[in-house]
């Protein structure tokens, strides 16, 4: 039979044993981290930088600089020039704001039309302005003068004489240049006016010049001579 106090004292020697020996912990739970952020740090901080490009090596070439366009190749219709004060303007914006060559013709091409427009808008004010002032617009006078049944037509040039001399009897240098300049030497009525005016100066209708017309005139009554159908 065994000794009953020999057992007992071998269960309590082999119980005090495992509590004194406790079990070994895993060693996934009792390894420390391989990489642990140094105190203050955070993960963040050992995060790599991004580059923002490779450093130039030694011997690379710079990129060559963009050449600036000088904008003088523009289309615009026959007639029109650009040049001046805003055509300059118009460049230097082009050049400030990198637009393209094609960019800048559109930006000429909307300056054309808006100029266009304009001269149109203004040019039609003119012909209603001088149709409701003269009867008709300054482009249709010649024409007109030409045709006139009282002294155009086959007798125009014995007419115009008959005009120039009014011109140059009571007429000034002043006058003269204001009828051509301004156009109103094609105007009818003024063609008109004068033509009767140098007709009169030979009071029967003839027209007369020189020593002839001087000789007549003073042998025609003052009053015949200023309404010749007076009897």
């Amino acid at each position: 039979m065994a000794d009953p106090t020999t057992e007992g004292q071998a269960v309590t020697a082999t119980t005090a044993s495992d509590a004194a020996s406790p079990a070994t912990a895993p060693a996934s739970q009792a390894a420390t981290p391989a990489t642990q952020p140094a105190e203050g740090a955070t993960l963040l901080d050992g995060a790599a930088k991004p580059t923002e490009g490779d450093a130039p090596k030694a011997g690379d070439k710079p990129a060559d600089a963009a050449q600036p366009i000088e904008y003088t190749d523009f289309n615009v219709p026959e007639g029109v020039q650009l040049q001046g004060e805003v055509f300059e303007e118009l460049k230097a914006f082009a050049k400030e704001k990198g637009l393209s060559q094609e960019d800048a013709q559109k930006l000429v091409d909307l300056g054309v039309k808006q100029s266009q427009g304009f001269n149109t808008g203004f040019t039609e004010a003119v012909a209603k302005a001088e149709t409701e002032a003269f009867g008709l617009p300054r482009g249709e006078w010649e024409a007109k003068a030409k045709a006139d049944p009282e002294f155009g037509g086959e007798k125009l040039g014995e007419n115009l004489a008959a005009a120039k001399l009014a011109l140059d009897k009571f007429g000034s240098d002043q006058l003269r240049a204001a009828l051509n300049k301004s156009g109103l030497g094609n105007y009818p009525e003024m063609i008109r006016f004068m033509v009767k005016a140098g007709k009169a100066i030979s009071e029967d209708g003839r027209l007369v010049t020189g020593a002839a017309a001087q000789k007549d005139r003073s042998a025609t009554p003052i009053e015949n001579r200023i309404y010749p159908d007076h009897k």
